[in-house]
């Protein structure tokens, strides 16, 4: 077999965002509670992974050193707003839905051992042992709360958030230019895996 060098410019946010849009359509097709909610986690997590990553990929454009950028997730997604003409974005609905996906990731990769309270309906004619059973099925928080409808908002914004970055944001090396207009973002890191040379 023959080898051959190749350059690939690696995008995760493609990579990533492949993983949590294959788990969105297994969680539609799951016939059953805890397959739907294993591709839910498992989604949601990539869905977190794909912004972050579609961040980082949009802020590099701004900034030759962003990867090495040692800032609070925060001041750092700010910047990039601020580059692209969206100033005020981290007040935004979708920032905020980006935000809750992060902070469930986070819960996911992070956990503690916390103390919880939980409003559970019991089920009818159950035993002390199947009551034990039932009690011990309860998930932490993150995982409860991990639902079909959640993780298939959190993709939607994901791609809202690209759009509206690439809808108000410019290259730089064309802004202020003597011979042609600004020219906008056209880069669909979700989606676009990148050039490859060979």
């Amino acid at each position: 077999m023959n080898k051959i060098s190749v350059k690939i410019q690696a995008r995760s946010a493609c990579d990533c965002f492949k993983i949590a849009n294959t788990s969105l359509e297994l969680a539609r097709r799951a016939e059953e509670d805890w397959e739907r909610e294993h591709h839910c986690i498992t989604g949601i997590t990539f869905t977190a992974f794909s912004i972050e990553a579609m961040l980082n990929h949009f802020g590099k454009i701004y900034d030759k050193n962003w990867n090495e950028l040692k800032m609070e997730r925060k001041s750092l997604h700010k910047r990039l707003f601020e580059f692209v003409n969206l100033p005020n974005y981290l007040g935004s609905k979708n920032y905020q839905l980006a935000k809750q996906c992060f902070e469930m990731r986070d819960a996911f990769a992070h956990g503690k051992t916390v103390m919880e309270s939980v409003e559970v309906e019991l089920p009818e004619l159950t035993d002390d042992e199947a009551l034990a059973m039932h009690m011990c099925a309860i998930s932490s928080a993150p995982f409860r709360n991990s639902t079909f409808q959640i993780f298939e908002s959190f993709v939607k914004v994901a791609r809202e958030i690209e759009h509206d970055i690439q809808k108000n944001g410019f290259y730089p090396d064309t802004m202020d230019h003597p011979l042609y207009a600004p020219q906008p973002l056209r880069e669909c890191p979700l989606s676009v895996i990148g050039m490859r040379v060979w």
